[in-house]
């Protein structure tokens, strides 16, 4: 029997935020910076494990179910980060809360490291499985938000699963490192059913089209902290799947820890497994930004706006990993498995960037999970919207401002994103969030001075531009009609006469992102080294 060796220290990161989980759940009213103290000691130690040689650990002869190496540990630490400011924003919240956040922490960490398709799946689940009772808020919202996201991750596994069990029959393996061999004379129909299957559903996890219909929803009606989350942490993991299925497992030539190595003999220039993913994905390309921007377009509330442009932008994520059949040699090919991750975590930046200065500024977006019954004027000031009268049964409504009617009509839209208008001269009322928020919806643009998404779109069209001008074309139509619905939103920001809404929360979470966006834009070779995929 073979004994599989362990690395503890490769899965250091994992440990501490596992730990942080359990000290969550157990730590009474100090679960909140137990779980926060443990997720920073966990990207600390991703970023110390990332600087060194590579790991590994569990192997099966020169394959690797976890590996530590640069991209893995800088994708670890980053769902580490991301967590901890979703933590910042969350206002008070119940023990529960926190050991489910720090628990879907864990799974991203674990994805991070993932290099067969069992540990891919599971560790997807678990940073999923949670997400099912954080999106689900107190009302008939939050209930519809839950369920449609319950019903629709659950179908996304299922098929998921289908096609891994189908690709496992066709390769005689799961490592994702032994998959091109096994499956070079695997029958054509079994493979290409396998490879449609899983990276359809794993697209679900990154709300790629026609996968995309419950995005707009939950995010909508899910509280404001958690849709940050889902739009930052949940879509980097699925990003990171379908990165890690695509270039350690249906490329030939891609090593273990990343390094290319001599196809075996005999390989064809385009295997089945390698020209279905590359149908495959980029039709889910061209849908999705089809899909995503023309929808966007219509949008005239903040969060389905910045929901649909997701769609969008996972179509731009999945266009470099289109051209992996006709990439010439596989240094292209890793290229473009570099320019989709590079893509998807300064995305990710500037999606958390946008939710988080959302979050700063809408009343009611802190404790949501406290009952409506509970609510009073006092603390509906201290949420920063209109305190709602003592009213008897038989009271008088006239005297109600018009923010008092619409909490009292719909209180389960008490903490939602609101609409675009309600942003109108947030720059003169509060200046930080709404400097967050402006850089975070310039970047996603992909305009200067928010270079971050710049030079995102830069790395894509670089890959798209010598593999396929066709897909490169549909991405540069795609990010010229998405000018047509950021640059109103940033101008909403700026002109008009201001709306009352709050400034001064989360300023720390509020300063956090935004300096690593700044980052991100000043120094964006940091995050292009971090997210090379070859070694």
């Amino acid at each position: 029997m073979q004994v599989q060796t362990i690395d503890h220290a490769a899965l250091l990161p994992l440990y501490l935020a596992a730990a942080s989980a359990v000290l969550a759940l157990f730590a009474g009213r100090f679960a909140k910076a137990a779980m926060m103290i443990g997720l920073t000691a966990a990207a600390i130690a991703a970023v110390w494990v990332g600087v060194g040689p590579d790991r590994a650990a569990f192997n099966v002869g020169e394959w690797h179910s976890y590996v530590a190496d640069d991209p893995a540990m800088g994708a670890a630490a980053l769902f580490a980060a991301v967590t901890v400011l979703v933590a910042g924003i969350s206002g008070r919240q119940a023990g529960e809360y926190w050991f489910l956040l720090a628990a879907s922490a864990s799974g991203g960490i674990a994805l991070a490291g993932s290099r067969d398709l069992i540990s891919l799946i599971v560790a997807l689940e678990t940073l999923t499985v949670p997400l099912y009772v954080l999106v689900t808020k107190p009302g008939r919202d939050g209930a519809e938000a839950g369920v449609t996201f319950l019903i629709s991750s659950i179908t996304a596994s299922a098929t998921a699963l289908m096609g891994a069990a189908l690709l496992y029959s066709a390769a005689g393996t799961v490592h994702l490192g032994g998959l091109p061999a096994g499956l070079a004379d695997a029958d054509a129909g079994l493979t290409a059913a396998g490879v449609a299957l899983l990276l359809g559903g794993l697209a679900f996890k990154l709300a790629a089209a026609p996968l995309h219909a419950w995005a707009p929803l939950v995010l909508e009606r899910a509280p404001l902290p958690i849709a940050t989350y889902l739009a930052s942490a949940s879509k980097l993991g699925g990003a990171l799947a379908i990165v890690w299925l695509v270039h350690f497992g249906l490329t030939p030539g891609a090593g273990a820890f990343g390094d290319l190595l001599p196809p075996p003999e005999g390989f064809p220039s385009a295997p089945v497994a390698q020209r279905s993913a590359g149908i495959v994905l980029a039709a889910l390309s061209v849908a999705s930004i089809a899909v995503g921007n023309l929808a966007a377009l219509a949008q005239r509330r903040t969060v389905p706006l910045l929901a649909w442009s997701g769609v969008a932008h996972a179509g731009y994520v999945l266009a470099p990993l289109a051209v992996i059949t006709t990439a010439d040699g596989r240094e292209e090919a890793g290229a473009a498995a570099s320019a989709a991750l590079a893509y998807a975590v300064l995305f990710v930046l500037l999606e958390a960037g946008a939710f988080t200065a959302l979050t700063a500024v809408r009343p009611g977006s802190g404790d949501f999970l406290a009952s409506e019954e509970g609510r009073t004027p006092e603390a509906d000031l201290k949420a920063g919207g209109p305190p709602v009268p003592d009213l008897k049964a038989d009271a008088p409504v006239s005297g109600l401002t018009a923010g008092h009617r619409r909490t009292l009509a719909a209180p389960d839209r008490l903490g939602d994103g609101g609409r675009i208008s309600e942003l109108t001269g947030l720059w003169r009322t509060a200046p930080l969030p709404a400097s967050l928020l402006l850089f975070s919806v310039i970047g996603l643009a992909g305009l200067p001075p928010a270079l971050a998404g710049t030079f995102a779109k830069v790395a894509i069209l670089e890959v798209l531009a010598s593999s396929a001008v066709w897909l490169a074309v549909i991405v540069a139509a795609g990010a010229v009609v998405g000018l047509a619905y950021y640059l109103p939103l940033a101008r909403t920001l700026l002109l008009g006469r201001p709306a009352t809404l709050a400034g001064g929360r989360f300023a720390i979470a509020v300063a956090a992102i935004g300096l690593a966006l700044l980052a991100a834009s000043l120094a964006p070779q940091l995050v292009l080294e971090f997210t090379s995929v070859l070694q």
